[in-house]
């Protein structure tokens, strides 16, 4: 049996079943989409989460790092454009918690924003910003440093 691992069958195998799916990735990658492709510049290093805002023709972005931007995609917009992203909401108190995920409540014209803990030495929260101001509306702190509740202990109400 370990001679198989040597024999030159054995080698042919193994270069097939590595070179077949890498052909396939760099094809993909090198291909046309089949679908339409924005291309924008981008003010920083991660994306984590975008979003279409179908009634204001823009795509909002979280930024891993935390904070908001918005990508207006103009009406003369054609293929092969580069668009800018614009920061609209980065706040001082945020800074070391990420924006992991958020939602257009469009029905209170607001967007809602997932903040983690990713240092471990913050507070994870939920945010609601204002989508025409960019104005926060709330922030509710939903666990940090200290707010453990140790087993067996009931808070006041419970």
């Amino acid at each position: 049996m370990a001679s198989f691992f040597c024999s030159t069958k054995f080698l042919l195998l193994l270069f097939f079943v590595s070179a077949i799916p890498i052909a396939f990735i760099i094809h993909l990658e090198t291909s046309s989409p089949t679908t339409h492709v924005y291309h924008y510049h981008s003010t920083g290093w991660l994306r984590e989460c975008s979003k279409w805002d179908n009634a204001n023709r823009r795509f909002i972005v979280s930024f891993f790092e935390g904070g908001l931007g918005v990508i207006p995609v103009e009406a003369d917009y054609s293929p092969g454009d580069v668009l800018q992203e614009i920061p609209v909401v980065k706040e001082a108190d945020l800074t070391g918690n990420a924006s992991l995920g958020f939602t257009i409540d469009r029905e209170r014209n607001r967007v809602l924003v997932a903040v983690a803990d990713v240092l471990g030495n913050r507070y994870s929260a939920l945010a609601a910003y204002d989508l025409t101001s960019w104005n926060r509306v709330f922030l509710t702190k939903l666990s940090g440093p200290g707010h453990q509740i140790e087993k067996g202990k009931r808070n006041k109400h419970g």
